[in-house]
């Protein structure tokens, strides 16, 4: 059934990670599979189109195709976009999908979406909901237009930025394709922030993101959310350590960082607002992060951002209590590891996508 697959070769290291991945949450189903031309439903395959092993696409590959195939849910598997016509399609976004990349990658992969589209598929995730990908001026636009109760937030460019007040601080200057916790700059001072503007060397069309920092703020959330619900166990606060609010330079609460992730009392009241920002933004699942000023839950969140596409940090099992988390995800392969663990959050967000019949 998978014969159409094209064969691919991959350096010895990159096999020995996928033989890791293999090993511990099991390879392809193939009792679902009928050939392309006999499915409605296709997996395509983003894993095999780049050139480096990406564990996380793969997992959610795999953690998808299981959940079809225990529901007998026929579905082909492809890794050709120009075979794909008239079906739906799932896909997992991989880094650099798109080569080589530009340097605004987004629009790439939002092209390739829009491209698979007008074969006349349908899309999981859409072109649409592809664009919310890491252009945050895109995102945060969006979410003025609704209404969304944002950090105050302004777009710097280089044709308004001499004509601009700068009167927040402390304050973000976020760049338009930041992604994680690069393209991000602290700056205590309102001044600070505008000499940067100004040595700033803007690329065409480029805008960057003025954001207020949450005061008293030490603590996100992580709220990922599939359709109406919360998928519980890829939701997780990151929160500062001792050391990351001792430092003399400021950080975001990045893992890397030296964060923390709990994946405990997470509070439901958020739901039903989430369920309704993505609803009115056409997003069928995103992954939410919230922050509240002076980390006071009682009050309403604000939203930093959202994706359609995100990394769930799975909960650590016991065995690795000792570990930071920073040190659990740097050695993803142990036994009960975080590719591991996060193929069990990704099955879970399946089943929840098929639950609700968003795909």
């Amino acid at each position: 059934m998978v014969k159409h697959l094209r064969p691919i070769k991959r350096h010895l290291g990159d096999r020995y990670r996928k033989w890791s991945v293999d090993r511990g949450i099991g390879s392809m189903p193939t009792d679902a599979l009928v050939p392309l031309d006999q499915a409605s439903d296709v997996l395509l395959l983003c894993s095999r189109l780049v050139r480096h092993f990406d564990p996380k696409v793969y997992a959610q590959e795999l953690a998808f195709a299981h959940e079809l195939a225990a529901r007998s849910r026929q579905f082909a598997l492809a890794d050709d976009p120009s075979l794909i016509f008239s079906k739906s399609v799932a896909w997992f976004l991989a880094n650099d999908l798109v080569s080589p990349p530009l340097w605004d990658y987004s629009r790439q992969v939002y092209e390739f979406a829009s491209g698979l589209e007008r074969q006349g598929n349908r899309l999981f995730c859409s072109s649409d909901e592809t664009m919310h990908w890491e252009n945050k001026v895109h995102m945060h636009r969006m979410l003025d237009e609704i209404g969304v109760p944002t950090p105050k937030t302004k777009f710097v460019t280089s044709e308004n930025w001499r004509s601009m007040d700068f009167d927040i601080a402390p304050v973000l200057l976020k760049e338009e394709h930041s992604a994680g916790s690069s393209g991000i700059h602290h700056f205590g001072m309102a001044l600070e922030a505008r000499e940067f503007v100004g040595r700033y060397q803007f690329r065409p069309t480029e805008t960057l993101i003025m954001q207020e920092v949450v005061r008293g703020a030490k603590q996100d959330l992580r709220l990922t959310m599939v359709g109406h619900r919360m998928s519980e166990p890829a939701c997780f606060w990151r929160v500062k350590s001792a050391d990351g609010l001792e430092r003399d330079t400021w950080t975001t609460t990045a893992s890397k960082y030296g964060s923390s992730i709990d994946h405990e009392n997470i509070p439901d009241s958020v739901v039903p607002m989430a369920a309704e920002y993505l609803r009115r933004l056409g997003i069928r699942t995103a992954g939410i992060d919230l922050m509240w000023i002076d980390d006071d839950v009682s009050r309403d969140p604000l939203v930093l951002e959202l994706s359609p596409y995100y990394q769930p940090n799975p909960p650590k099992p016991e065995r690795y209590d000792a570990w930071t988390y920073k040190q659990f995800k740097e050695k993803p392969y142990v036994k009960d590891g975080y590719v591991a663990q996060q193929y069990l959050v990704l099955r879970e967000i399946a089943r929840e996508i098929l639950d609700q019949q968003l795909f």
